[in-house]
């Protein structure tokens, strides 16, 4: 009998007990608690980081029955620690206030379970007494998931934000001068800011989000996949007549890909889950929201999309989170909708090469990006987001153009900027969220390219001009031999086109075919 997916379930104990799938990380964990003393760990949302806290929890306080059969149950002592865990998820950070009452109201429930009285008149003094309190009986463990909600969550109040990331910054400092009286410390969230600021008071934390020994700990590698889930995937196979491998490829392509700078390629565990539950591919993580402060960030900074094809990031810069100056490259990276795809070794430093993980997390933030770029009904834009590909197939290149103005003519006003780059970079959302690969910023020998679709017998290339006439853009492509790459037997045509921005649109355009 198949044992059940755990979806939703971020108990270790109650997975166990209700005989659910797990997955065994206990190997990563036991070297957690046996190499060191102060952790910290970030990895995007929904990648199995409460469960992992929840697991740490159940290993110090000595449940050893939940682990039989399980790496770590002959391994450990299970001797019993004083526990504080403080889930971010549930603490209220409305304001300031509200976020220091709340902290102390998870510090006094602390205390009564553990039959002590709390008295102190601030958060910090209570819990630095809470600790040395705690510590009579044995040494502390410290679990914190979700240790950078309050600022993630008011990112678009920024004087919240800022007073919120002030609080934690005293709160989590109190854990060093303490060191005498803690075992084990965990911090788990989504972001990592640079040691100058939330973590200035605790810089004894050992980071191992880029760690290539505990990149595989949390999501599910090809092999777990296969091993833990051969029944759920010889069922999909009889039920929608897949070939196997065929399915796991389809399967590897939309939800595997994250890495975190080790040898192994990583599944979404909660894509995956909701997958062996349905059977059927779709954007499971995109529905669980897009961060707010993300598209804002993006909006803000006018990003061009379609840099994040080519994206190459010092380790300095991937890791870097700061509110008054925030990288739209490093927030992609740590909120999970770019990864490490190669890792390189220079002179400055350890470069890194991003790209999207996979199909689901590509389509998740362009479908995003869209919806929010386009102010029009969405059953119209669909139509015309559906006729795009048809038409390129049917060299309506008129049609297809005339789609693009259309939802151009859906963007609010306050979005533009006057830059030929914000302009390709919503060209390129349209055509990655219709499914049509296209070529952006392609360099030739004199030149570089704007953008060539191919699309079976038939390449389009195309230029764009803003403020300037299609006539020249046609000319740019003709001089600077752009076609000249393409094999001779396709069909090629050449379109130059005219931006506008009083229009805000496009204004003109001209096509050459050429055989």
């Amino acid at each position: 009998m198949k044992k059940k997916l755990p979806i939703g379930k971020k108990d270790f104990k109650n997975l166990i007990e209700d005989n659910c799938l797990y997955i065994d990380k206990t190997e990563y964990l036991y070297r957690l608690i046996t190499e060191g003393y102060y952790y910290f760990l970030s990895r995007p949302r929904r990648f199995g980081k409460s469960l992992m806290v929840s697991t740490l929890e159940n290993i110090f306080s000595g449940n050893k029955e939940l682990f039989r059969g399980l790496y770590i149950y002959d391994k450990w002592h299970f001797k019993k620690y004083p526990i504080i865990k403080i889930d971010f998820n549930e603490i209220k950070k409305d304001t300031p206030i509200i976020l220091e009452k709340s902290l102390i109201e998870r510090l006094q429930e602390i205390y009564a379970e553990n039959n002590l009285k709390y008295e102190a008149e601030t958060y910090k003094s209570g819990f630095s007494k809470l600790i040395k309190q705690l510590s009579e009986k044995a040494k502390v463990v410290i679990l914190i998931d979700e240790y950078d909600k309050p600022i993630i969550d008011t990112l678009t109040e920024p004087e919240i934000c800022k007073q919120n990331r002030e609080i934690l910054k005293t709160f989590y400092g109190t854990i060093k001068a303490l060191d005498e009286y803690i075992q084990f410390c965990l911090l788990t969230g989504v972001t990592k800011f640079s040691k100058t600021s939330i973590f200035s008071d605790l810089n004894n934390l050992y980071d191992i989000s880029l760690d290539n020994g505990f990149n595989s700990m949390l999501g599910y590698t090809d092999e777990e996949l296969e091993k833990y889930f051969e029944e759920y995937i010889d069922d999909c196979c009889k039920i929608q007549g897949y070939d196997k491998k065929k399915l796991l490829q389809k399967i590897k392509r939309w939800y595997n890909g994250y890495n975190f700078s080790g040898a192994d390629s990583l599944y979404n565990p909660f894509s995956i889950l909701l997958f062996f539950k349905t059977y059927e591919f779709k954007n499971y993580w995109y529905e669980t929201g897009t961060p707010t402060f993300l598209l804002n960030l993006l909006y803000e900074k006018q990003y061009d999309l379609s840099n994040l094809e080519t994206l190459e990031l010092f380790e300095s810069s991937l890791g870097k989170f700061e509110i008054e100056n925030l990288s739209a490259e490093a927030v992609l990276f740590q909120t999970g909708y770019l990864t490490i795809k190669k890792k390189m070794d220079t002179p400055r430093g350890i470069l890194y090469k991003l790209h999207y993980p996979n199909l689901e997390v590509k389509n998740s933030l362009i479908d995003n990006l869209l919806k929010t770029y386009i102010n029009k009904n969405n059953n119209e834009t669909d139509k015309k987001l559906l006729e795009m590909e048809a038409q390129l197939e049917a060299e309506d290149i008129d049609g297809f153009i005339e789609n693009i103005k259309f939802i151009f003519s859906g963007i609010p006003n306050v979005l533009f900027v006057k830059k030929e780059a914000y302009y390709s970079s919503v060209i390129y959302t349209i055509l990655a969220l219709v499914g049509i690969n296209a070529e952006f910023e392609q360099m030739n020998n004199i030149g570089r390219l704007d953008c060539a679709i191919k699309i079976s017998d038939k390449v389009y290339i195309f230029e764009f001009k803003l403020n300037q006439s299609a006539d020249d853009a046609l000319k740019q492509i003709k001089d600077k031999k752009y076609s000249e790459k393409y094999d001779k037997g396709l069909k090629k045509y050449l379109i130059g086109v005219e931006l506008c921005d009083n229009l805000r649109n496009i204004k003109n355009y001209v096509i050459e075919k050429i055989e």
